[in-house]
Order: C-alpha cells, then sequence, then structure tokens
C-alpha cells in the first residue's frame, strides 16, 4: 500500500480519434506515483503516444479520466505546463532564435542560472562555450550534431525543472555512441523526477513496465 498519492492516473480511459471509430485506448488504468520511472510497452500502434498526448493536455478522453498531482491534464493551463513536466520527442524541433531561446522558448520567467543548470545537466554546456557567442549565437542548423540537438530537447525539457519527465522513443534514432550519450544525460536529467518514457527496446533500467493495448 503507498501513502502518497499517484503523480499520473488514467481512470478507465477510452479515446477515438475523431476520424477513425477504432478505439484505440480501452477502459485503460494505470497509476504512476512520485519517483517513479515507468515504461509504457506494446506493439505500434497500441496506444503508447496516444497517452503522452492525453497527458499533454492535446486532446480529451472519450471516456475515464486522465489525471496530473490529482488534476484534469485538459485543465491545466499552458502556462503551468513548464514547471509541471519536461517532454522530449525523438527529433529536436527548433525555434527562431538563439541557442538560449531553444533552452527557454522565449519564457523570461527561466532564469539565466536556470538556463545554465539545464545545459550542464544535459551534457551540453562545454559545446555551448565553444560556440561563437555561446548561449547567445544563433541558432542554425549546422552548429549541432544530430546528438547534441537531442541533449538540447533534454535541456529545454528540464529547463523549468519540472517533476514529471515525458520522454517519447528519444534514441530511436541515434547511433550506439550518441545514444549511451543521450542515455547519461538522461540518467542525470531523471534524478529526483517522475519519468514516464515510451521506448522500442525494453531494458534492465526502463523500471517498471505498463502494458499498453493488446499486450495488456
Amino acid at each position: 500500500n503507498r501513502p502518497e498519492k499517484p503523480f499520473v492516473e488514467l481512470q478507465n480511459v477510452t479515446f477515438s480519434y475523431e476520424d477513425d471509430d477504432r478505439k484505440i485506448l480501452q477502459a485503460l488504468n494505470f497509476q504512476v506515483y512520485p519517483g517513479e520511472q515507468v515504461t509504457l510497452s506494446g506493439r505500434t500502434g497500441a496506444g503508447k503516444s496516444t497517452v503522452f498526448k492525453l497527458l499533454l493536455g492535446l486532446y480529451q478522453p472519450g471516456e475515464g479520466k486522465v489525471l496530473i498531482q490529482g488534476r484534469d491534464a485538459f485543465q491545466i493551463p499552458e502556462n503551468e505546463k513548464r514547471s509541471l513536466y519536461g517532454y522530449v520527442e525523438q527529433w529536436f524541433h527548433p525555434v527562431p532564435g538563439t541557442v538560449r531561446d531553444q533552452i527557454t522558448l522565449y519564457d523570461d520567467t527561466i532564469t539565466e542560472g536556470q538556463v545554465r543548470r539545464a545545459a550542464e545537466l544535459a551534457g551540453l554546456a562545454e559545446a555551448i562555450g565553444t560556440l561563437p557567442e555561446g548561449f547567445d549565437t544563433p541558432c542554425t542548423p549546422d552548429i549541432f550534431s544530430q546528438g547534441q540537438w537531442q541533449l538540447l530537447s533534454i535541456a529545454r525539457a528540464v529547463a523549468a525543472d519540472p517533476k514529471l519527465l515525458l520522454l517519447d522513443e528519444i534514441t530511436a534514432n541515434l547511433d550506439a555512441e550518441t545514444e549511451r550519450a543521450v542515455l547519461r544525460a538522461l540518467k542525470r536529467a531523471a534524478a529526483d523526477r517522475t519519468v514516464l518514457s515510451i521506448s522500442h527496446r525494453v531494458g534492465a533500467d526502463t523500471g517498471r513496465l505498463i502494458p499498453i493495448g493488446e499486450e495488456s
């Protein structure tokens, strides 16, 4: 019996996309508790990424509840989301501006100290330090390697010091050496946080598995 309340909870969640009568999720229930590291498992198309979209408040369930710290995920205001969770995708999506802008996403409540700590946590501070203008260097496609862009994704996700990390197959497109660097950064970023991930490979360090779809 756990004394604390779940950080993430899905209660009897059913979901279908508007243009598809097929139920992607059917009466799905699970809980993720503070400090846990959990991986969603299941075949391609089982609904793992859909769970993330529901947690990010991009969709509402057809039935049931999607809760983060007891709050309806769809009702969480945009200005509260970054301090609540960080989201890392397979691909980095740059915004116009400097390296600093990539990390802050123009959020002026994120301090210079938070920007630098995020870069250090992601293992990117040294690389940024070699750029002509450091954090003020205009961001162009050639300034980072593919792996460094993924590290920048991690820096962006942790900049506001969220308690929850959502990781969506973030090493799927990386070579083995780059993957090791990203996984080392993730280990640092995951410390003292709740982590919910989707992974194409399940290993010993994956944490608790939650089956989605036909495997549930």
